[in-house]
């Protein structure tokens, strides 16, 4: 009696494989920068993206929930994908070396919108595990944004402003603002350790007139 053969001995390489591969190769993300989020190994990531491991169309959705993505970031890719082979049909994947200074996840390019995000996140007083859990996204997902590690579109924007409870022009008023709440809190704080006990006494005081 013939051995049955390990489904792994199988590779079917399709668009949704070389997809997910591109979107990873995209943003700097080693075998195992990517699996993390996904609860896998690197080597359980590489079978899917050599195609030892049948993927299905749920199963690609998780992936994109769990790296922070989305769908129409997926359409995109496969089209890359598919624009790359009807152009170069012999089309070789070459492997670059790079350094943590050339990946994305080791870039830091803190916009405004990373900034206001993070503001709008804190007036909620949402950890970033609670603000995962609202968005969909992991944990780790939301670290990566506002440490300005990964690119925001602006469906992604508008989905994670209402997923914290706040209207999309709540967020474009605090874009055309000069000063953000962040940093105006930062100059109150340092102005007011520099004040002398009776003026602090005064403050509070005025405070909580106003309070009242």
């Amino acid at each position: 009696m013939s051995k049955k053969k390990k489904r792994s001995s199988y590779k079917i390489v399709g668009e949704a494989q070389l997809a997910l591969r591109e979107l990873r190769l995209e943003r700097g993300w080693s075998l195992a920068q990517a699996a993390g989020p996904l609860g896998i190994k690197s080597k359980a990531l590489g079978h899917i993206e050599n195609g030892r491991v049948s993927l299905t169309d749920l199963r690609v959705r998780e992936i994109l929930e769990k790296w922070g993505l989305t769908y129409f970031d997926f359409a995109r890719a496969k089209k890359t994908v598919k624009d790359g082979i009807r152009n170069k049909p012999s089309r070789v994947f070459v492997r670059t070396v790079l350094t943590n200074k050339d990946r994305r996840s080791y870039q830091k390019v803190i916009t405004k919108e990373v900034r206001v995000l993070k503001v709008l996140r804190q007036m909620k007083k949402l950890s970033q595990a609670k603000a995962s859990s609202l968005c969909g996204y992991s944990r780790p997902t939301i670290g990566h944004i506002e440490q300005g590690r990964i690119e925001l579109e602006r469906e992604r924007i508008e989905h994670i402003v209402r997923a914290y409870g706040f209207e999309v022009g709540e967020f474009d008023q605090m874009m055309g603002e000069e000063v953000l709440r962040d940093e105006l809190l930062t100059k109150c704080v340092q102005r007011i350790e520099s004040l002398s006990p009776e003026k602090l006494r005064l403050i509070n005081s005025l405070l909580e007139v106003k309070m009242i």
